[in-house]
């Protein structure tokens, strides 16, 4: 009732905050634009993020820790929109994956393909490369953590493995030098899902949240002129 008398008093636009939940390969790349849009659009919306372990996200939805769960999915059609137990879920926006390591692996050194460099084991974005070599050579490689994609990146370029990352990190100017895509291994196309425990009703703020992040793609809304998504946050 409070949330809806304020979003009254300001002649129906979105206000509140809005706690956001998101895995850490989401959270390095694919928010940055979502939440300069929002500002743009909302500016009394404010958001804020948290970053959560994909094993780890429906309970802290659930328990009411985030407002929204950002997580990624490999099909939709395995997990479509509506409802399922306490959570509401809702496919948002895809994100292509693509793998990565050293351009020039070093002289004598392992060979990189042997480890894989994953931000966060339990997402499906990081289970693909693991998955995909175990078939490919009949043995599990060796999986290093490194807790960011930033880090992902900073080790693949350094020779310690290659790591599956979206691929708006690639030619965006913080690539480390050294690094390159793996032409030989496949890429993926991942969906961001978000998740809502299932109380019947949303905020204005995570509605309007919501609805803009679903016209999302490749970082920037599909009805915003070019200028728009340039206004500095």
């Amino acid at each position: 009732m409070d949330e809806m008398s304020v979003a009254l008093k300001n002649n129906g636009e979105p206000s509140g905050r809005v706690v956001v939940g998101a895995t850490a390969p989401l959270m390095d790349y694919e928010l940055q634009e979502i939440l300069r849009e929002c500002r743009y659009r909302y500016p009394r919306v404010h958001v804020s993020l948290k970053v959560v372990c994909a094993r780890d996200m429906e309970a802290t939805v659930a328990s009411g820790g985030v407002d929204v769960g950002l997580c990624f999915i490999r099909d939709p059609g395995d997990r479509q929109d509506g409802t399922a137990g306490d959570m509401l879920r809702r496919v948002l926006f895809p994100v292509p994956f693509v793998p990565v390591g050293p351009a020039s692996p070093r002289p004598g050194a392992p060979s990189p393909m042997e480890r894989v460099l994953v931000v966060d084991p339990d997402c499906a974005s990081q289970s693909l490369l693991p998955r995909h070599l175990t078939a490919l050579h009949g043995s599990a490689p060796t999986v290093m953590e490194t807790g960011s994609t930033r880090g992902a990146l900073s080790m693949a370029s350094c020779g310690l493995g290659i790591a599956m990352i979206p691929q708006a990190a690639v030619g965006c100017g913080l690539t480390p030098d050294g690094l390159t895509v793996i032409d030989s291994l496949p890429g993926a196309l991942m969906h961001v899902q978000a998740l809502l425990p299932n109380n019947g009703w949303l905020s204005p703020a995570v509605s309007a949240f919501l609805d803009l992040a679903g016209r999302m793609r490749g970082g920037r809304p599909s009805d915003t002129p070019e200028t728009a998504a340039a206004v500095p946050a």
